[in-house]
């Protein structure tokens, strides 16, 4: 049996974001092979969760990247609880997690979530994933993997990939009702459905529609674009199609609004990892559009269950929409694939097998 304590933070009431990660926590414990105890915030919807499936549960604030209370907190559970494996699952748990290991024979697995935002050259790369104490970094792609290789110079063996896992099971609500918005009939839907951040392509797509035939019959749903937001209405008025761009703000039902869509896109331009919002729309059979960065095009592979563009290309969106625009068929044939992929390759059994690996061969190591 291998004691391990997972430090997790989530403060929003929908779990829907972490939903992967605390699937697989939930998984391992399952096996009977990992006794899993759980360190998260006291507002985290986590905590039920995680005790209604027997993991034991202590809270902290961890509200801050150096904190001694979270440090000497997480230092008695790993004493109490003869710990030895600590799974650090975002930044203030990376960095609190580092240094309350430091004199212990624990070993202390990060987590990377994307690529990009990282320096050997910056000083607080070496609080978090360059720490020192952390024994192994699992991450969410391939491609960050390669690139986190890149700043660890003579300890690349530290960074393994899992792709975080998900269940078929959570997709079966209906699709979202779309009826407000009083769509064009036979209108062919698209999503993008994003924390809308400068990289994640709003104004690549915004143009690439501006260079679409003017008698193209699409709509557009931005979830997570807020409406009221000036800057949000001028890259719709830059499309030249207001009126058949909406800009749905944030949404609970993200994943039934991507359902209620025929496309979905996601033309990051920098900085991505392995898009939930794809694999969400992927699971409901919705094929996508994404750019090459980050995981994208391990999450779609292309000509098969979706189309990856490179980043920051307008043309070559504007001439993928076409394609599955003017071919609904092959845009259903990608989605069914995208389905089955997600279905095969994406799955929570195949993160829990390769997370517990990962711990296997780490205590296995001197």
């Amino acid at each position: 049996m291998i004691n391990v304590l997972v430090v997790t933070h989530h403060a929003r009431e929908n779990i829907n974001p972490i939903r992967p990660e605390a699937s697989q926590i939930i998984g391992l414990h399952k096996t009977g092979k990992v006794r899993v105890t759980a360190l998260c915030n006291p507002n985290s919807p986590l905590i039920a969760l995680f005790e209604s499936h027997g993991i034991e549960v202590f809270t902290d604030k961890l509200n801050k990247k150096f904190s001694l209370s979270s440090i000497k907190k997480i230092k008695q559970l790993i004493k109490q609880h003869d710990i030895k494996i600590l799974h650090l699952f975002n930044n203030i748990a990376c960095c609190n997690g580092a240094m309350a290991a430091i004199g212990t024979d624990v070993k202390a697995i990060a987590y990377r979530g994307q690529t990009g935002n990282m320096s050997r050259l910056d000083p607080a790369s070496y609080l978090t994933l360059l720490h020192p104490r952390l024994d192994k970094i699992i991450c969410v792609a391939k491609a960050v993997e390669l690139e986190l290789k890149t700043h660890l110079g003579r300890h690349k063996d530290k960074a393994v990939t899992v792709y975080k896992g998900h269940d078929s099971s959570w997709y079966q609500n209906p699709k979202a009702d779309l009826s407000d918005l009083k769509l064009a009939d036979d209108s062919f839907i698209i999503s993008l459905v994003a924390n809308l951040r400068p990289r994640k392509g709003l104004p690549v797509l915004m143009e690439a529609l501006s260079l679409l035939p003017k008698d193209t019959n699409l709509d557009v749903l931005l979830v997570g674009a807020d409406p009221s937001s000036p800057k949000i209405q001028a890259l719709i008025e830059s499309s030249g199609r207001v009126g058949r761009v909406h800009a749905l703000g944030y949404r609970t039902d993200a994943p039934e609004v991507a359902a209620a869509s025929d496309l979905t896109v996601l033309p990051t331009t920098k900085r991505e990892g392995l898009c939930r919002a794809v694999l969400e729309a992927n699971s409901y059979g919705i094929p996508a559009i994404v750019s090459d960065t980050g995981g994208n095009a391990e999450l779609v592979k292309n000509g098969h269950s979706g189309i990856v563009v490179p980043p920051s290309k307008p043309q070559e969106l504007a001439d993928a929409i076409m394609k599955l625009y003017n071919d609904r068929a092959l845009c259903a044939l990608y989605g069914k694939n995208a389905k089955e992929r997600a279905v095969n390759k994406f799955n929570v059994e195949q993160g829990v097998e390769a997370t517990l690996d990962v711990y296997q061969k780490v205590l296995l190591k001197n």
